[in-house]
C-alpha cells in the first residue's frame, strides 16, 4: 500500500474535460467526413447524368447524320416520307446498321424518338416497313427533362414545326435540325444539326 501513496490519478473532473474534448473532436471529423461523402456522391451523380445526356444527344446525332432518301410503307401499304417529324419527336430511316453476326438484313433501319409526359424513348423497328405486327423496341433514356423541342430547316432557309412542311416534297430531308432540351440539372441546351444532302 505504501507503494502508491506517492503516485497521484486523474480526477474525475480531468477525465471528463478529456472524454468531452475527444467527442467534440469526433463530431467536427464526422460533419467533416460527412460532407465530403455527400459532395462525392453528388459529383457521382452530376457526372452520370452528364454522361447519358451526352450518350443521348450522339445517339441522336448518329441517327440524323445518317438519314436516308428512302420512303418507307406503313402497315396499311401507303408510301410514307423518309422522315415525318413534329416538335415532340421524328421517325426516319436511317443507314449504317451494324450488322457483326452478318445476318441475312438491310444495313438501313427504321428509327424513331418520341417526348412524350418527360420521358425522352428512342425507337427501333428490326425491319425498314413495319407491317401490323411489328412493335417497335422502345429504349427509355432516364434524362430528367422538363421539355424536348425539335425544329426543321428547309433548303430555303425557312424553319418549321413539322416535318415534310406543308409545302413542300414529301420525299425531301431537311438542311438543319435543331434539337432543344430542358433538364432538371443542366438548364437549357440547344443543339443545331447540320446535314450534309
Amino acid at each position: 500500500m505504501n507503494r502508491f501513496a506517492g503516485v497521484r490519478g486523474y480526477t474525475l473532473v480531468e477525465v471528463l474535460v478529456a472524454v468531452l474534448v475527444f467527442s467534440v473532436l469526433a463530431a467536427s471529423a464526422y460533419g467533416a467526413l460527412d460532407g465530403l461523402s455527400r459532395a462525392a456522391i453528388d459529383q457521382r451523380e452530376h457526372a452520370e447524368a452528364l454522361a447519358d445526356l451526352q450518350l443521348t444527344m450522339a445517339r441522336l446525332d448518329a441517327d440524323l447524320r445518317q438519314l436516308t432518301h428512302r420512303a418507307t410503307r406503313n402497315p396499311l401499304g401507303q408510301l410514307e416520307p423518309p422522315l415525318s417529324g413534329s416538335t415532340r419527336g421524328l421517325i426516319a430511316t436511317r443507314a449504317g446498321w451494324g450488322n457483326p453476326s452478318t445476318l441475312k438484313r438491310s444495313d438501313l433501319q427504321r428509327f424513331g424518338w418520341q417526348y412524350d409526359n418527360s420521358v425522352l424513348s428512342r425507337l427501333t423497328w428490326a425491319v425498314t416497313d413495319p407491317s401490323a405486327s411489328s412493335a417497335p423496341q422502345v429504349d427509355v433514356l432516364d434524362l430528367e427533362l422538363n421539355d424536348f423541342r425539335l425544329r426543321f430547316r428547309d433548303p430555303a432557309g425557312g424553319w418549321h414545326d413539322q416535318w415534310p412542311p406543308v409545302n413542300g416534297p414529301a420525299s425531301a430531308l431537311p438542311m438543319a435540325v435543331e434539337i432543344q432540351l430542358e433538364t432538371e440539372r443542366f438548364g437549357s441546351i440547344r443543339r443545331l444539326l447540320v446535314l450534309v444532302p
